[in-house]
């Protein structure tokens, strides 16, 4: 068996890095889509930017998914029943779903949510994005968990709906189910409404994740890890090659396809981008043995991040007019996009080691700032009546 200190270094070290650097490169996406003028973005360099930063909301999945197999497999036994450590995980995933609805409200107002609100509003409101996509996810994962109890069935049944999901997705998003099903659940099954990440295909990189996470563990308790990750040198360019050639099939196979959206080719090609950045980072950690702290805090806060970089980059109904879109404006060069980006991602870096300094050493406080926030937060959106 191999020794507690010999796992804590790849289980979490390069996870945090690797997390901390798909946060990184989403602010830097985000700012520069934001703040950027029409003109660079519509250029050909823009267009190729892009496209490489359209692998960082499946690597965030993919990041949920690694994590939920090293804090899970060591406590197996202890999700197969309502105990404490299994209600404590819930309450944990249905926070990660509140939080992804907040970043959607249409108005700071229960009532008129309720009363008022039109079906723009509630397709508004009930769009998938990643934090949606993780915590279905994660809901299934759990539900998996807890009614197969074996290791090897909630392996085999993550791994079929793995494969499933991004074969599927054409056909989900043919359909309009907005016809047949309420805005909640037609927003969670395809882009057709407006919905940004649905679970069809997204869901699929976080159970992706999963499956590599778990067979990383199982070379860890071997003591086959580098063995296991040099292989993704080799997997990572077989997947992306493969989603090449299913692209020639796909056409044949679905009544309508989109390679940029819905393709299984386009999927098992990201998968292959992913593969070898994990396999890259776990071998940069192996080298360096100790890499930047301030990167793996940014990935040990990931979601406080991903959701306050969100909200003071784009604002939301808590602070319509205090962003840094509505000081700075959409036409801005390069130059100045830069600047802008350092310092944001500077002061996020600043609140990440701030939020992980009060988790470990004043606990009490940290659960205050939690509770007070959103006390005040759900005392205006149920008492507010605009």
């Amino acid at each position: 068996m191999v020794s507690q200190t010999t796992i804590e270094k790849p289980r979490y070290l390069f996870i945090d890095l690797y997390r901390g650097l798909v946060i990184l490169m989403m602010l830097q996406g985000h700012t520069f889509r934001a703040l950027l003028d029409n003109k660079i973005i519509e250029s050909a360099v823009f267009q190729f930017h892009d496209f490489f930063h359209g692998v960082s909301a499946p690597a965030f999945l993919f990041g949920s998914g690694l994590t939920f197999v090293l804090s899970t497999r060591k406590r197996w036994e202890d999700y197969h029943h309502w105990d404490p450590p299994f209600a404590r995980r819930l309450g944990r995933i249905l926070l990660i779903l509140i939080l992804g609805y907040i970043l959607h409200l249409p108005f700071m107002s229960a009532r008129k949510l309720i009363l008022e609100a039109s079906t723009t509003d509630y397709l508004q409101f009930f769009q998938s994005d990643v934090l949606q996509c993780i915590g279905f996810g994660l809901l299934a994962l759990h539900g998996l968990l807890f009614f197969f109890k074996t290791e090897r069935r909630f392996y085999g049944l993550v791994l079929a709906a793995t494969i499933a999901i991004p074969l599927l997705t054409p056909l989900f998003w043919d359909i309009d189910f907005l016809k047949h099903y309420s805005p909640f659940i037609a927003q969670l099954l395809n882009s057709k409404n407006g919905s940004i990440f649905p679970l069809f295909p997204f869901v699929g990189f976080l159970f992706t994740g999963v499956i590599v996470s778990w067979e990383f563990m199982l070379a860890v308790e071997h003591k086959r890890e580098k063995s296991f990750m040099r292989r993704f040198f080799f997997l990572g360019p077989v997947f992306i090659v493969v989603g090449l050639l299913l692209d020639a099939v796909s056409f044949q196979l679905y009544p309508t396809y989109n390679f940029w959206y819905t393709s299984p080719s386009y999927f098992a090609i990201r998968v292959g981008a992913l593969l070898l950045i994990i396999g890259i980072i776990w071998f940069i950690v192996e080298k360096i043995k100790q890499p930047p702290r301030w990167i793996t805090i940014l990935g040990k806060e990931s979601l406080l991040i991903y959701v306050l970089h969100l909200v003071l980059l784009y604002g939301s109904v808590v602070n319509p007019r205090f962003s840094i879109t509505y000081f700075f404006g959409s036409d801005l060069n390069i130059l100045q996009t830069s600047i802008i980006f350092v310092v944001f991602s500077s002061i996020m870096v600043g609140i990440a080691f701030g939020w992980d300094y009060l988790k470990r050493e004043n606990y009490n406080t940290y659960r205050i700032i939690q509770l007070t926030a959103a006390a005040v937060f759900f005392t205006i959106f149920f008492t507010l009546e605009y």
